[in-house]
């Protein structure tokens, strides 16, 4: 993996951060592989599925794979960021939700 020169302070600044988590096209993709391995993602809007398609890949890019009910806080800058570029039209968010199980 290559390595960045200067650590950014925040995540957002992060040179893979756009590509991996902003890219329509990658979570077009990213979709197609959930939708493969648990079905279709089902969101009211394509704005809270890629919403909700760009926190996975965030978390598989920081963490790799976490498991069933395996939660992380996802910081605030990238939940921001990612909010605003796909934002939900009645400006409603949900935040974390720890697992029911």
């Amino acid at each position: 993996m290559m390595e960045v020169p200067d650590p950014p302070t925040c995540m957002v600044e992060h040179p893979g951060f756009e590509p991996n988590c902003l890219n329509p096209y990658t979570l077009q993709n990213i979709n197609n592989i959930y939708r493969a391995d648990y079905g279709p993602v089902r969101r009211r809007n394509e704005e809270e599925r890629f919403r909700y398609l760009a926190y996975r890949s965030f978390v598989s890019w920081c963490w790799g794979y976490l498991g069933r009910s395996v939660r992380v806080v996802i910081p605030s800058c990238v939940v921001n960021r990612i909010r605003l570029q796909f934002p939900d039209p009645a400006g409603q968010y949900v935040g974390f939700r720890p697992p029911l199980d």
